[in-house]
C-alpha cells in the first residue's frame, strides 16, 4: 500500500529566467522565422516581446525533476525512470508571466491511482513570482509502469479531467513538421531525462530510438491554437488539458485538429506518418476567442484592398498552370492592417491553386508580408519591390530564390 506520509511532504525550488530562456523555449516548441508572428517569442527587441503561456509548465517540472517527491511515494522501493512516463498535464495561468523575473514553485503529491499495470501519480504544483503572487498552477500526472496492484483507488476527485472532442469534423487543422534536434533543443529548457537523448536509455524503456517530450509535442499545440483562435495573443491564453497516449520521435510531423466551442478549443494531436494520436483528451480555455487572423483593426463588414488582387491572381494561375506549376513552391502572403495581420492567403504553385488562408498541407517555402495599400501598390506598379524591401515594407522569410521566380508571375499579374 501507498504510504500516505508521502503526501504531506511539500518540495519547493526557485527558478530564475529571462529573455533567453524565454526565447530558448520557444524554439524547443517549434516557434521560427518562417512564421514572422512569431518573431515576439524569438526576439527580445520585439515591440511585443512574450513567453508561450505553456513557458509556465517549466517551473512545475523542474521541481519534480529537482525533488524525490514521487519516488517518496513508494518507501522502501526504487523507480525505474525509463519506465516512468508523462501520463496528463494541465496548466492554469494566473497571471500575466514577465519576461524576467525568479519563480518560487511549491509541489506536493495529492493522490495516488492504482491502475493495475501502473500507478497514476498525481502532483500538485503552484507557482509564485518574486513578489508571491500565485502566477500559475500545474497539475502532473505520471505513470510508474509496473508500481501498480497495490489495492488503491482507480479514480480521484482531485484530478482535472480530461474532456472529448465534438463527433464532427473540425474546425481547424495545423500540421507542423518537427525537427530532428526537437528534443536535444527543448531539454535544455529543464527536462533532462535521458531517455529524449540517450540510445540506450531510449532502448531500456522500449523504444527504438529517443523520443520526443510530451511536452514539446504539447508545446506546438497551444502555438497552433494561439494562431487559429486567440490572434496569437498569448494574453488570451487561460488553461491546458492533455492526456499522452502515445510517444512522438523527433522528426516526425504533427496535425493538431481543434475544435472551437464557445472559449474552449478542443483539439487532438496526431502523427501523420504513423496515424497514431499522440495527444487526445485535450483542450485550450480562451478569455476570449479571436477569428483566425482578423484584429479590431479590420471589422466584420470591412474588405481588405487586396482581395480584389488575389481573386484577379487566382485567374491568372488558372490559366497558366503549366508555366506557374514550374516555380514549384508554396508562398503564404500575411496582409496586415495597422500592424497586424488582418488576413492570408497560400499561393501553392506545386499544385496550382490560391486560397485564402493557411497552408492546408505540406510546409510553406517563403512568407511574405505587407500592409494592404502597400501590397495593392507593389502590384499597381506603383511601389518597386526591391524598394519596399529595403524600406521593409515588405518583409520576407525562407527560400528567397522562390520569391525572384515569382516576381515574373507577379509583374504580368500588374499589367492587368
Amino acid at each position: 500500500m501507498v504510504g500516505l506520509v508521502s503526501f504531506q511532504k511539500v518540495a519547493t525550488h526557485s527558478l530564475s529566467y529571462d529573455k533567453r530562456d524565454i526565447i530558448l523555449y520557444s524554439l524547443g516548441v517549434g516557434a521560427s522565422l518562417d512564421n514572422p508572428e512569431d518573431l515576439k517569442y524569438l526576439y527580445e527587441g520585439h515591440e511585443a516581446f512574450s513567453a508561450l503561456p505553456t513557458f509556465l509548465i517549466i517551473p512545475a517540472i523542474t521541481t519534480l525533476l529537482g525533488a524525490n517527491i514521487i519516488g517518496d511515494v513508494f518507501p522502501g522501493k526504487d523507480i525505474d525512470l525509463t519506465k516512468m512516463l508523462h501520463g496528463e498535464q494541465y496548466l492554469e495561468v494566473i497571471r500575466p508571466l514577465e519576461t524576467s523575473g525568479e519563480l518560487v514553485s511549491k509541489a506536493r503529491v495529492v493522490d495516488v491511482l492504482d491502475k493495475g499495470s501502473g500507478a497514476a501519480i498525481l502532483v500538485d504544483v503552484d507557482t509564485f513570482d518574486e513578489n508571491g503572487n500565485r502566477v500559475a498552477y500545474n497539475q502532473v500526472t505520471t505513470f510508474a509502469i509496473g508500481m501498480g496492484g497495490f489495492g488503491g483507488k482507480r479514480t480521484s476527485d482531485k484530478a482535472v479531467d480530461i474532456a472529448n472532442a465534438p463527433a464532427r469534423a473540425p474546425d481547424a487543422t495545423v500540421t507542423e513538421k518537427t525537427s530532428l534536434n526537437q528534443a536535444a533543443v527543448y531539454r535544455l529548457s529543464g527536462d533532462w531525462n535521458p531517455l529524449h537523448i540517450d540510445q540506450d536509455m531510449a532502448t531500456l524503456g522500449g523504444y527504438r530510438r529517443p523520443i520526443l517530450h510530451g511536452l514539446c509535442t504539447l508545446g506546438f499545440s497551444a502555438r497552433h491554437i494561439l494562431q487559429r483562435f486567440a490572434n496569437n495573443d498569448p494574453s488570451k491564453f487561460k488553461a491546458i488539458k492533455a492526456r499522452f497516449p502515445k510517444p512522438v520521435l523527433p522528426g516526425q510531423t504533427l496535425q493538431t485538429n481543434m475544435w472551437h466551442e464557445g472559449s474552449r478549443i478542443h483539439f487532438e494531436t496526431k502523427v501523420l506518418e504513423s496515424g497514431y494520436t499522440v495527444i487526445g483528451g485535450a483542450y485550450v480555455d480562451l478569455t476570449e476567442t479571436v477569428p483566425f487572423l482578423r484584429t479590431n483593426n479590420v471589422s466584420a463588414t470591412e474588405t481588405l484592398k487586396s482581395e480584389a488582387v488575389f481573386d484577379a491572381l487566382k485567374k491568372r494561375i488558372e490559366a497558366n498552370l503549366e508555366k506557374v506549376k514550374k516555380i514549384n513552391g508554396v508562398f503564404q502572403y500575411n496582409i496586415t492592417v495597422g500592424g497586424n495581420t488582418a488576413g492570408s492567403w497560400t499561393i501553392d504553385l506545386k499544385k496550382g491553386v490560391l486560397y485564402k488562408g493557411p497552408v492546408k498541407e505540406g510546409k510553406v517555402d517563403c512568407t511574405l508580408t505587407m500592409s494592404d495599400p502597400d501590397f495593392v501598390d507593389l502590384f499597381a506598379g506603383k511601389l518597386n519591390p526591391q524598394m519596399a524591401f529595403m524600406q521593409g515594407k515588405l518583409k520576407v522569410a525562407g527560400n528567397l530564390m522562390l520569391v525572384q521566380k515569382l516576381s515574373g508571375l507577379m509583374k504580368e499579374q500588374s499589367k492587368l
